[in-house]
């Protein structure tokens, strides 16, 4: 039997953030039984519930990683997190389902809606990962955790209408840095710049001038403008979906 971890969270995650990964598997170790446990009100199937708490550690423990999250105890945190991933994948689930009645279909539907599902989250999670730590915390706070403006202030030093406002401005750059991950990397020199801007072109938040660079270009470049068809396609599903971080 392993030797009890009488180590307390607050001093495990203050080593995560400090670069500890080894503070990272203790506090799995510690938390997963009991996380897989409560994971069972909502999910059934073992392998269902294994996929649930393995990605809520993955969320949190990236978000201590980049300096945000809880300073003591970590259960809690965990909770809220499954919860709120259990709610978005319940969604997905019912319209899977209601799809899935349909006589004609002869594939497996539920099976690629819920694999396209599980695709787009972990877009919307790397794009999270890429934006400055102020919005990641203020996005956590107020999405993740539900919190508002008012009750998140003190925290972050801020009134909450400033509050307000930085969570406007993360959900924008949120939504920009989520169509920008799915940019493949260029072949053709002369296409990088461009495909670095277009998640922030296809959202229309470039200067004029940068604009009708990277549209000229998308104008003469065919690959470059299949990408850019692709993505104002997934941008006109943002603002009910992918432009918050859980349900």
């Amino acid at each position: 039997m392993e030797p009890a971890d009488d180590v307390p969270d607050a001093v495990l995650l203050a080593a995560l953030r400090a670069g500890d990964l080894d503070a990272a598997g203790r506090l799995f170790r510690r938390h997963a039984e009991p996380l897989w446990r409560t994971a069972g009100a909502w999910a059934r199937q073992p392998a269902e519930r294994d996929d649930l708490v393995a990605e809520t550690f993955a969320r949190v423990l990236t978000i201590v990683r980049a300096g945000g999250g809880p300073q003591g105890d970590l259960r809690p945190y965990l909770v809220v997190t499954l919860r709120n991933l259990v709610a978005r994948w319940s969604r997905q689930r019912n319209r899977v389902e209601l799809w899935a009645t349909v006589p004609e279909s002869g594939r497996s539907t539920g099976a690629d809606e819920l694999a396209l599902h599980r695709s787009n989250a972990r877009l919307v999670w790397s794009a999270y990962c890429t934006l400055p730590g102020r919005w990641r915390t203020v996005l956590w706070r107020t999405e993740a955790e539900g919190g508002t403006p008012t009750e998140v202030a003190p925290s972050l030093g801020l009134s909450p209408n400033s509050v307000a406002a930085l969570a406007m401005r993360a959900r924008e750059g949120l939504r920009q840095a989520y169509l920008q991950v799915q940019v493949p990397e260029p072949e053709e020199p002369a296409c990088r710049e461009p495909r670095r801007r277009m998640g922030a072109w296809v959202r229309g938040a470039l200067p004029p001038r940068r604009a009708d660079a990277v549209a000229g270009h998308v104008a003469a470049c065919r690959a470059c403008r299949v990408i850019a068809h692709r993505l104002d396609e997934a941008n006109r599903e943002l603002p009910g979906s992918a432009a918050r971080l859980t349900g």
